[in-house]
Formats: structure tokens, sequence, C-alpha cells
């Protein structure tokens, strides 16, 4: 669902949990995304794995690593390029 419906919650600066709420039929109902969303263990974790994209300088999604190093991939030939590339070594 939420592969369908990119251009309603991506990059928003507002809470968009109301809409996430109606999706949850696959994650257990509505009061099992309220807990996990309140849970401080989630926010815990959000902040972790935002505070290592910020260190490794992570531009957006998706960024790609080769051997720690970020690309610049600008086009769907510089992906499969590099997916060759790693396959043949």
């Amino acid at each position: 669902m939420m592969l369908k419906t990119p251009a309603e919650w991506g990059d928003q600066q507002v809470s968009i949990l109301d809409l996430f709420g109606t999706f949850p039929g696959e994650l257990g109902g509505k009061a099992a995304v309220d807990q996990t969303v309140a849970d401080t263990a989630t926010t815990t974790r959000i902040g972790e794995d935002f505070a290592e994209g910020k260190a490794m300088e992570v531009r957006g999604t998706s960024t790609f690593f080769e051997d720690g190093e970020q690309l610049d991939l600008n086009s769907l030939t510089d992906i499969t390029d590099l997916l060759g590339r790693a396959i043949a070594n």
C-alpha cells in the first residue's frame, strides 16, 4: 500500500500518522501500529538510522555505496553497469 501512495506521504514536514493508520491490515491492526509508533524504542531506532544516514552523507532514497564509498548514480544505466561489474567480480 505504501508503495502505491508515495505522493501522499513522501517528504512531508507534518505528521502523516492518520494516513499510515489506514494501512494496518498487514501489520496486525491499527492498535498494533499505534503501539509501535508510540513505543520509545521505535523513536530511538529511527533516530539511530537517521544519524547513521547523516554520518554517511545520504542525500535521499535510494543512495548507493560500493566498498564504503557513496556512488553518484544518475541513470538506470549507471545502476545496471555497477551491478554488472559487481557480478563479474
